[in-house]
């Protein structure tokens, strides 16, 4: 039991650790779309996270690599484009190569949202 409450603890803790770890895409005053851009490998994905109003309509986009996909948290895996009608919560971007590489991918993410 002690081993079980452990492991949850832990898990509930390195949770907490990835969501702090996301960069929220933030957008120009007035403007409906934002871009992020940074490099992934295997051994170091990148989250990103935002938020939005129901029922408007956003669209991710990924530009710059051939070898990366992002996952949107609930919603869609793996996609280099895609759109959603939302709700009124927050959302996780987590962006990851495709295949394996030795090196580092670079990319550009685009989030607008209307």
């Amino acid at each position: 039991m002690t081993f079980l409450a452990a492991t949850l603890a832990f898990g509930l803790c390195a949770t907490g650790a990835l969501a702090q770890s996301c960069h929220e895409i933030k957008f120009a005053r007035g403007a409906s779309s934002g871009e992020v851009s940074g490099r992934v490998s295997d051994s170091a994905p990148l989250c990103f996270s935002f938020g939005s109003g129901a029922g408007q309509t956003a669209r991710v986009q990924l530009f710059g690599s051939q070898n990366t996909c992002f996952a949107i948290v609930g919603v869609a895996d793996c996609r280099d484009d895609y759109s959603f009608v939302t709700q009124r919560r927050p959302y996780q971007i987590n962006v990851s190569p495709l295949m394996r590489s030795n090196g580092f991918e670079d990319f550009t993410l685009r989030l607008t949202i209307k």
